[in-house]
């Protein structure tokens, strides 16, 4: 695998991460370094970059440029922002960037920044219409995204270090101080006047501060899922946060659950820039993305040969490449997914799933075996765990936990939705019974992973209801299989046909093999 690293040297904070990928096939983030540089410090309406954050900022892009050296990184890209951009002595700070670190830096326009977090967000959410929303230290921009292209973008000098500065003196916040940063971000962003909400359009959050917002969220909700990515922050639970924020002085800031110290003391600022415009757009919600500039710019890199950086289907590729991580066995997954979407099929009149289910057991079929990644034993188990851990782009939360309760379900046990019950419907535990119940059955028809079963046919006339099975050899150890591990489709359908709650497999001539006894 090839490695890329990525530097946002940001007005706040300065990041790095370094991404292994095969172009065009696969990637995984494999380290990621940040530092609180405040490069936005003490700039003035001189807009000059003051020496010490100038200092601080050459050291940690030294650190970084020495890091990816040292870690075998390939090609580098660094980029610079609102702080850089708008420097009234940007090129002294460049020059000198460069002469004592070697390190090329790109400064970004503001479009460019847009357009950048706006391609982080469309290759790893499933967004076709909406805004994306960029909150940083110096700048804040809004990006339109219009069936999944770049329509148009604003850009404000206005972030979360510029309005600490300009308008909080008082901690915790008095009313005053208050009054004025709400009216600093309201009168910030009276010209946007083409963010409104809209049947079908989606409001998407990046950045830090947004990321920090969510953590806050869940932390108070004891919620279940330790990711952001994907997670829905809604206006109501904003305004909670904002109430408690403006009650805390920095020491019990600190001890807020879920807030980064080092954000601290520009959350309220960032926190009110996210609410004016919700407020201003109508939008009783927002969608938190993890994925933002550096994505966006590494999305450029890895899709550079085609004709545009977009990934096709984000929830097919993010399934895929998580596949190809973990060395999935490519041809009895795709056996084992043949059988479970038949099942589903012609089990049809009996649950009345509709292709949502079925997409959702497809790749749940997919990823059914990543654990052994893991190890084998319990590798149900662990590829569980590394579903709801890993990166899968483009699910709810919700989705996500149901395709860690189909995954566990695809050797043993039963469904257990108490972990995830914050985020399930409380018709999802049958949902995950039944369609899991499909999976269990095909995975042990390709027992010994040999695709000697061709395909199934089922008749639901039959009492007890028959699947037949084609094969092209002797398949007496996958029916053997298969019938031994129907425990869960017969507790799953109990409750449908109770004269039908075993079905009994029974193996059919295939187009080049033999017949076999029928097994009950």
């Amino acid at each position: 695998m090839q490695r890329v690293g990525i530097i946002d040297l940001g007005s706040n904070t300065t990041r790095l991460m370094v991404i292994a990928y095969m172009p065009h096939h696969s990637f995984r983030l494999v380290d990621e370094v940040s530092s609180p540089v405040r490069l936005a410090e003490g700039v003035g309406d001189d807009q000059h970059l003051q020496p010490l954050p100038m200092q601080r900022a050459i050291e940690v892009l030294r650190m970084f440029h020495t890091f990816c050296q040292s870690t075998r990184v390939q090609h580098l890209l660094a980029v610079g922002t609102s702080a850089v951009r708008e420097a009234a002595n940007q090129v002294e700070f460049l020059e000198r960037l460069q002469r004592e670190t070697g390190l090329p830096l790109r400064v970004l326009s503001g479009k460019e920044e847009a357009y950048y977090g706006y391609l982080g967000v469309v290759n790893s959410t499933t967004i076709t219409h909406g805004y994306v929303i960029d909150i940083g230290g110096g700048s804040t921009e809004v990006t339109e995204v219009y069936e999944r292209g770049f329509s148009r973008s604003f850009s404000q000098q206005v972030g979360t270090v510029r309005l600490l500065e300009r308008f909080v003196q008082s901690d915790p916040i008095g009313k005053h101080d208050f009054r004025m940063l709400e009216q600093g971000t309201a009168d910030a962003f009276a010209d946007l006047n083409w963010l409104q909400a809209s049947p079908g359009s989606m409001l998407v959050g990046i950045g830090g501060t947004i990321r920090n917002l969510a953590r806050i969220d869940q932390k108070r909700r004891h919620y279940p899922l330790g990711r952001v990515h994907h997670y829905i922050l809604t206006l109501a639970s904003l305004e909670s946060i904002i109430g408690l924020l403006r009650r805390s002085d920095a020491t019990k800031r600190a001890a807020i659950p879920g807030l980064n110290r080092e954000r601290a003391d520009i959350i309220l600022p960032g926190a009110m820039i996210l609410r004016q415009l919700m407020h201003q757009g109508n939008f009783d919600a927002v969608l938190v993305s993890g994925s933002g500039l550096r994505e966006g710019l590494f999305y450029e890199h890895f899709l550079k040969e085609l004709p545009s950086p977009l990934v096709p289907d984000v929830r097919r590729f993010s399934v895929n490449n998580l596949a190809h991580l973990c060395t999935y066995e490519a041809e009895h997954v795709n056996r084992v997914t043949e059988l479970t979407l038949s099942l589903f099929d012609q089990f049809h009149p009996w649950h009345g799933y509709g292709a949502w289910e079925r997409e959702l057991l497809a790749y749940a079929a997919t990823l059914h075996d990543i654990g052994v990644q893991v190890g084998y034993y319990d590798h149900h188990k662990h590829s569980a765990y590394l579903v709801v851990n890993a990166a899968l782009n483009g699910f709810s939360h919700r989705e996500i936990a149901l395709l860690a309760l189909l995954v566990k379900l695809h050797r043993k046990g039963s469904v257990d939705t108490r972990e995830y019950q914050a985020v399930l419907n409380h018709d999802d535990g049958e949902r995950a019974a039944r369609l899991g119940s499909f999976l269990r059955i095909a995975e042990y028809l390709e027992r010994s992973k040999s695709q000697v079963v061709q395909g199934v046919r089922v008749d639901l006339e039959a009492e007890p209801i028959r699947v037949f099975v084609q094969a092209t050899g002797d398949a007496t150890v996958e029916i053997w299989a298969a019938n031994e591990r129907a425990n869960l489709f017969r507790s799953a359908f109990g409750r449908i046909s109770p004269s039908s709650l075993r079905p009994n497999l029974t193996r059919i001539r295939a187009n080049n093999g033999d017949f076999a006894h029928p097994t009950a």
